[in-house]
């Protein structure tokens, strides 16, 4: 243990990424400053996307106004990007008993195939607690000017006067999807009054659940002359649980928070109509003004896929002045199910940065597709916001940065771990805890799958689970194109990587797709990892890419290299040392017999011949029972970088983490960048010296890891026709002259005795490339001399070089 101190065993912490306090995050408490700070989102307003939406201004039976307006760059919308930027305002705050809706111009949401609708919201008021009443995303078959609030009710009761249509449109808790409260004395279907044929998610910020309170001496239950009368959705229950398509359990208890929840509008099974004994004055029949005792109804509403979003106007609810994300993810049924599934996550992307974020806040649904009374091989419905105002009002916005429709598409994500045998198996619930240091695999692959358009500039962010540490990844494109991930990139959990050429995102057709493969480390640290969700986001689609959880147990056995007393550098050769490994491994359980421990090296990705650690010739003395050494033969060692790596396992099976080091072998070299040639001479019957055809390049490349001197000799047997030695042999010679000889002799002929050419060294073994020609020039250097007895043809030969150095 003593001897352990000194090398730093150490082991790989889990990264926690640090989330903004919420109080430190910029309010927008203005309609205008909450336009000013949209998020960037699809422009609604490019020729691409132009008529996507429409806002119908006509609505049966009201005279007034839709309120819904599109707003663009011109109207103060913010563009984080710099691209165009659009924003739906459904609602204005200080605007009551408004209402307003936008839908899509076709049938766009297609109920047989995966769709995801992606978009940012802002829901707050111009005062604390005072916010209404919110807005709802709705699938619906049915029209352009679809909104609740038209219906024929019965008679109520001779004494009062009778109601035939509720008020149009449906304003305050209805948010123009509901049915709306007629306020009457008959129970009525409010399900009649509600948008036909749809599914609805609302996002409700106004608590409705009044009922009015017992008057003293209880003679009855209600004043129904009192100016509030029942206001009461939020009464009912709310259900999270559900076994073949319909809610079960006994329900839960909504809050008085803001929420988002689910259900089908125009289904009676929505609506719970409760009858309470009330009175109130009116006029009797001998024109006498008396109080009468009457049934009063109002109505509780069932939510479905409940999320609590916070006490009204406070830090971290749905109405605290600050832009929040949505996902909605639709799953078609499968085989014989009847039922697809609607999965909505809140918050699921930072307010400040847009980068995606792990959230929690979800709920998953059923979709009955027989709720919207689709015909034929219809499967498309229509789909869009409707939303509407009290007494109380609210900014009402909505940014969309995925449209269904447009263009499908699919990513998956997929861990694995690697085997003894170099393969991967997948990671999955029934996976065991992976030890630390086990190599892994994260494969996203992304495509589309259908849709009307391309996808467009796909870019990924990803999430990279805490506990593993990457080492390389790789981008595949469908044009067979791969290029690295560039993993300094990555911050905390966060990596994002883009994915086409010259940082542009990729464009995919067709049923196209790409994948982007990591390989990585897991950390030597107990924890248990949650799933992370990774994006790939294209200026009109985004996918989801979920990795599956995985938990991961501490290795028994741990590895550390002594640095100093190692031998790792070495020259490589016949004169070169063989290179050395001290290190350590420690087992924690302390009675675990030495014997038991098998220390595997691997050399360049290659294994190598595996030892116990009780194995006298690996036995390190100095360093108790826990050291060993490993001798690396100069011979299996290659030029430059070479990678040694060990990894220890228990007879049981347990893993240490893999340990790497790298040692380097250097060698001294030449090399040549170009040709080396005299070009071509007209013969004239007299002699010449010919200078070299072009500038020559001949490198010593000097890495030895000692301080060391060189000289570079060269000897030739002469050039022959055709470069063949039983042919005729050129009547000259090569010749060297040194660039610092100011002398009128040509130079030395070149024979078959080695001519020093060069020479250098280095005094503290750092690696040296040199240009031993770089100074040559006309009159120096090489250069080939020729007799007046050449013959005409074309002549080569070689030159053999001769290193003699003394590395020291």
């Amino acid at each position: 243990m003593l001897a352990m101190a000194g090398l730093g065993l150490w082991s790989l912490g889990a990264v926690t990424a640090q989330a903004a306090d919420a109080t430190e995050l910029p309010k927008y408490q203005t309609n205008a400053a909450a336009l000013k700070a949209a998020p960037q989102g699809v422009d609604l307003t490019s020729d691409e996307y132009s008529t996507y939406f429409t806002i119908n201004k006509s609505i049966k039976g009201t005279d007034s106004t839709n309120s819904a307006v599109l707003k663009g760059t011109d109207d103060g919308v913010g563009s984080p990007s710099g691209k165009g930027n659009s924003v739906i305002q459904i609602t204005s705050s200080s605007q009551q008993n408004k209402w307003g809706s936008i839908w899509s111009t076709d049938d766009k949401f297609n109920l047989s195939q995966p769709e995801t609708a992606s978009m940012w919201v802002f829901l707050s008021g111009p005062t604390k607690g005072s916010v209404g009443d919110g807005m709802a995303f709705v699938l619906q078959n049915g029209k352009t000017d679809a909104f609740s609030g038209t219906t024929t009710l019965g008679a109520t009761s001779d004494l009062i006067p009778k109601k035939t249509t509720v008020d149009v449109p449906g304003v305050g808790e209805s948010m123009g999807v509901w049915g709306a409260d007629p306020q009457e004395y008959t129970s009525h279907d409010l399900a009649g009054s509600a948008i036909q044929n749809s599914w609805a998610l609302e996002f409700d910020t106004h608590e409705n659940s009044y009922i009015p309170p017992l008057p003293a001496g209880l003679i009855y239950n209600w004043d129904l002359d009192d100016k509030y009368n029942p206001s009461s959705f939020d009464a009912g229950k709310y259900y999270n649980t559900f076994k073949d398509g319909k809610p079960t359990g006994s329900g839960g208890t909504i809050s008085t928070d803001n929420h988002i929840a689910s259900n089908y509008p125009g289904s009676p099974d929505t609506y719970t109509p409760v009858a309470e004994k009330g009175m109130k004055t009116t006029w009797d029949p001998f024109n006498v003004y008396r109080k009468y005792s009457y049934s009063y109804y109002y109505y509780k509403m069932t939510h479905l896929g409940y999320l609590d979003e916070g006490a009204t106007g406070q830090d971290g609810s749905m109405t605290d002045y600050r832009w929040h994300h949505i996902t909605l993810d639709y799953t078609p049924p499968t085989g014989s199910d009847t039922n697809g599934q609607m999965t909505y996550t809140f918050n699921d992307k930072d307010p400040v940065t847009g980068a995606p974020q792990a959230s929690s806040d979800s709920q998953t649904v059923p979709i009955d597709l027989s709720a919207f009374k689709l015909t034929g091989d219809d499967t498309s419905v229509r789909w869009g916001f409707t939303g509407s105002t009290g007494e109380a009002t609210a900014n009402n916005l909505v940014v969309f940065d995925q449209l269904p429709g447009e263009a499908e598409t699919a990513a998956t994500a997929t861990l694995s771990q690697k085997n003894d045998d170099g393969t991967f198996s997948t990671v999955d619930s029934n996976t065991a805890a992976l030890t630390g240091g086990t190599t892994v695999k994260l494969e996203y692959d992304f495509k589309r799958t259908g849709g009307l358009e391309d996808w467009n500039d796909i870019n990924a962010e990803l999430t990279i689970p805490k506990s593993i540490s990457l080492t390389s990844g790789t981008i595949s494109r469908p044009d067979g194109s791969n290029d690295a991930v560039d993993l300094s990139r990555q911050s905390g959990t966060n990596l994002p990587i883009t994915l086409g050429r010259d940082g542009n995102g990729l464009t995919l057709s067709g049923s196209r797709g790409g994948k982007v493969t990591l390989y990585g480390t897991v950390g030597d640290t107990t924890a248990t990892e949650d799933s992370t969700t990774s994006y790939f986001q294209g200026s009109n689609a985004t996918s989801a890419a979920k990795l599956t959880g995985f938990s991961v147990k501490q290795a028994t056995l741990s590895m550390d290299i002594d640095d100093t007393a190692s031998t790792l550098k070495v020259n490589l050769g016949s004169g070169g040392s063989d290179a050395k490994v001290i290190g350590v491994v420690v087992a924690t359980d302390k009675t675990l017999p030495r014997s038991d421990i098998t220390v595997y090296p691997t050399l360049n990705g290659k294994e190598l011949a595996s030892f116990k650690a009780d194995d006298e010739a690996h036995i390190q003395p100095g360093y108790g029972t826990d050291g060993f050494n490993y001798t690396i033969p100069n011979d299996k060692l290659k030029k430059g970088a070479n990678t040694i790596s060990f990894r220890a396992e228990t007879a049981s099976g347990d893993k240490s983490v893999p340990i790497s080091r790298e040692i380097t072998a250097g060698a001294l070299e030449l090399r040549s960048t170009g040709d080396l040639s005299y070009g071509s001479s007209m013969l004239n019957g007299a002699g010449t010296i010919l200078e070299r055809d072009n500038a020559w390049s001949l490198y010593v490349d000097d890495s030895l890891v000692t301080k060391n001197t060189w000289e570079l000799d060269a000897a030739t047997t002469g050039m022959y026709r055709d470069g063949t030695p039983t042919n005729p042999k050129l009547d000259g010679a090569l010749i060297f002259k040194d660039s610092q000889d100011n002398s009128s002799n040509p130079g030395v002929e070149l024979s078959t005795v080695p001519l020093k050419i060069a020479s250098g060294g280095t005094e503290d073994g750092t690696s040296q490339s040199t240009n031993i020609a770089a100074d040559w020039t006309d009159g120096n250097g090489i250069r080939l001399k020729i007799n007046a007895g050449a013959t005409e043809g074309t002549y080569s030969g070689e030159i053999t070089w001769t290193f003699v150095n003394s590395a020291s």
